[in-house]
């Protein structure tokens, strides 16, 4: 029986697409990938989820790295925080969960400067009875340190858990733990696959 829900955030309650943020500053294809390797896929950005270095550190080495791109970095840096907004089919169900005798936590990968920014804005984080972010304890999925602090922290049983996640490997690492799993993607809906275990 299903007692406790975890969600992630990241593409799951809120939009996150580097490609769009990139794109809507850059139309050249190659200085496009240029920037994403840079920032998106660099080290310092799953830093930033660690909780290893500032917003404001990063951006610095991303300029040292491409000085001639500072003014598009900073911008970048600036504005990304703005296009994680709500994904509100998924909120919908959240708010649905919260009417049920079920417990709510959220579980994500998440820089310390986005996430405030996102706290203060949206009121949905009101429905959760708890939250591990991984800047705050200083581990990201899909290690199995970070499952295990939520499972510690709040005293919970992966049997009797449903967690979803928009990406597969943090979805492996739930699984060897005993979570039952929901792999969120667009061809789905979460309300139908999420009833499919809470009725059971």
């Amino acid at each position: 029986m299903i007692k406790n829900v975890i969600f992630d955030l990241g593409n799951v309650l809120l939009n996150f697409n580097s490609g769009n943020i990139i794109s809507d500053h850059i139309k050249d294809e190659k200085l496009h990938q240029k920037i994403s390797e840079n920032i998106f896929e660099s080290q310092e950005w799953i830093k930033l989820d660690k909780g290893e270095i500032s917003a404001s550190k990063a951006t610095e080495i991303f300029i040292e790295r491409q000085p001639e791109n500072k003014k598009l970095i900073k911008e970048i840096m600036h504005n990304w925080k703005l296009y994680l907004t709500p994904i509100e089919p998924n909120l919908d169900v959240l708010n649905e969960l919260a009417n049920k005798s079920l417990n709510l936590y959220v579980l994500s990968n998440f820089h310390k400067e986005a996430f405030e920014v996102v706290y203060d804005k949206y009121d949905f984080f009101r429905y959760f009875d708890g939250m591990i972010i991984s800047y705050q304890v200083k581990a990201i999925k899909p290690d199995r340190l970070i499952y295990k602090k939520l499972i510690d922290r709040f005293d919970i049983l992966p049997k009797n858990s449903l967690f979803i996640d928009d990406s597969f490997k943090n979805i492996q690492a739930a699984e060897k733990l005993g979570f039952k799993t929901i792999h969120f993607n667009d061809n789905i809906s979460l309300e139908k696959e999420v009833y499919k275990y809470i009725e059971n």
